[in-house]
């Protein structure tokens, strides 16, 4: 390198390219295009010259051509890069990307809100929801809004509108022409037979009929769902009993394997070991399958999706004593479907009014003004004469009606009376059932010890073993059908009986 020399900055242009290397284009790449003094020019000789720089890459890109006469101005412009994120195309737009995130935001909170995290439903939690989101009573709320809707328009002082005509035309004569004549006719209806009153009490009674008839639907709704609760926590309990038997089951295979190496039994006793164990684990696959189905059956119940994950919450457990059957008894002459079926016939009474009133005349008056070849006025009463039509179809029919009705509401008291009795006397035989199931189970399980234990020592036979197992199992399952029969049996009776829970 000569003394007094100027290095041109590297290029960063592949070789073969025209384009000038210029003080300006070396300013875009970012690289001073200051010269270099004659120390700096020694120390780039010295670092070319030693052993680790000859073992670096060289670079291969063309040299700057001083000679070029290309105008940097005018040449071609460098190609932009490709779209990233860190260096976008074109103009930058923020706006853009907080309208994105915005949206983002937006949907992820509607996404939460449109998909709860799942909760546990225990006793209180299925009352509740059985009470307000039940489809039966949905039903019953659109119902008693029909019969509020009755209440619209009952007071009005007639059925039928006032009427005005208007008339106009000409008359001719033979020595005037043609003269302009106009007449009007003003009726008004006055009724005097009462029916307002009797529709506003036949709206009233129409509305605590439907509002009867919503406590009902409520009633019948919660006995459901806390059977149906009542049911998915017996499959609780038979699939922890179940699994507890697998796992029995298991130890007992691994048991007749090391017997049999041990030479102390043959491959007889792992067949049936082995078998055993399957038997134990589909009687898991289905228990687990019978509670997510009673499970989805208890969310549809309380209008909820069968497919969430919502949970239920609980533990099988004996009910509290019922009340004395007389007092059960008492209760139900004041049960909601007993009360709704007296709401039905009060109805029909009341319906029976209204046709009765409907059959008595409305009175007309009448003014009327007419325009000949003199203007006179006239005033007058129309009078309906009640001689074919006495509204006597629908008299005869709301009577029929209103007995009907009335029988309804004394079978149905009977009805309930009855169902009261066959609860309490269920419930009263459930509770001795498991009472008896559960004295007799403490004997079984130490049985059960007993036979395992002497197996393990080589004392007793496998066939002993699995029919003492299989007799645990049945009266285990047992007292977990009469608790569950127990519980069922006192939902019904305070369904029956009208208690709230």
């Amino acid at each position: 390198m000569r003394r007094g020399s100027k290095v041109a900055p590297a290029s960063t242009e592949p070789r073969g390219s025209t384009r000038a290397r210029t003080p300006d284009s070396s300013r875009r790449l970012g690289r001073p295009s200051t010269p270099i003094d004659r120390r700096s020019c020694a120390a780039v000789g010295s670092r070319r010259a030693s052993p680790l720089a000859a073992r670096r890459p060289r670079d291969r890109r063309a040299p700057a051509d001083p000679g070029s006469s290309i105008d940097p101005r005018r040449s071609p412009r460098r190609r932009p890069p490709a779209l990233t994120l860190a260096r976008p195309l074109g103009r930058s737009r923020p706006w853009l990307l907080g309208v994105a995130l915005a949206l983002l935001a937006l949907s992820a909170a509607a996404t939460a809100h449109a998909q709860p995290g799942p909760e546990a439903l225990d006793r209180d939690a299925v009352i509740d929801q059985a009470r307000r989101r039940s489809w039966g009573v949905r039903v019953a709320t659109a119902r008693s809004g029909e019969a509020r809707a009755l209440r619209e328009g009952a007071s009005m002082p007639a059925r039928e509108n006032p009427s005005l005509q208007l008339r106009s035309g000409p008359r001719w004569t033979s020595d005037r022409g043609a003269i302009p004549d106009f007449s009007f006719a003003l009726t008004w209806p006055i009724d005097l037979s009462g029916s307002p009153r009797a529709r506003e009490r036949h709206a009233e009674a129409a509305a605590e009929a439907a509002e009867a008839e919503l406590r009902n639907s409520a009633r019948v709704a919660i006995g459901e769902a806390l059977d149906l609760y009542a049911r998915v926590l017996g499959a609780d309990e038979m699939l922890r009993l179940s699994e507890s038997r697998a796992a029995l089951d298991e130890g007992l295979a691994r048991v007749a394997g090391l017997r049999r190496a041990a030479g102390a039994t043959g491959d007889t006793d792992v067949a049936m070991a082995s078998a055993v164990r399957a038997e134990a684990s589909a009687r898991v696959l289905r228990s687990r399958a019978e509670r997510e189905a009673l499970r989805s059956e208890l969310l549809a119940t309380l209008s909820l999706d069968p497919q969430s994950p919502t949970e239920v919450s609980g533990t099988l457990a004996p009910p509290a004593p019922p009340a004395e059957l007389d007092e059960l008894l008492a209760r139900a002459d004041r049960r909601s479907d007993v009360l709704s079926a007296g709401a039905m016939a009060q109805l029909a009474r009341a319906d029976v009014e209204v046709q009765r009133r409907a059959g008595t005349p409305v009175p007309r008056l009448m003014v009327q003004g007419i325009r000949e070849n003199e203007v006179f006025v006239q005033a007058g009463l129309d009078l309906p004469l009640p001689i074919y039509q006495r509204n006597q179809t629908a008299r005869a029919v709301s009577a029929a009606v209103a007995a009907t009705r009335e029988a309804q509401r004394e079978a149905l008291r009977a009805r309930a009376r009855a169902e009261v009795v066959a609860a309490w006397r269920r419930s009263e035989g459930a509770a001795r059932a498991f009472e008896a199931m559960s004295t007799a189970l403490g004997a079984v399980d130490e049985a059960e010890r007993l036979a395992t234990r002497a197996y393990e020592l080589g004392r007793s036979e496998l066939a002993t073993v699995l029919v003492l197992r299989r007799t645990a199992m049945d009266a285990r399952a047992a007292r977990v059908d009469a608790l569950l029969a127990w519980v069922r049996a006192r939902v019904a009776l305070d369904v029956a009986a009208g208690v709230e829970p």
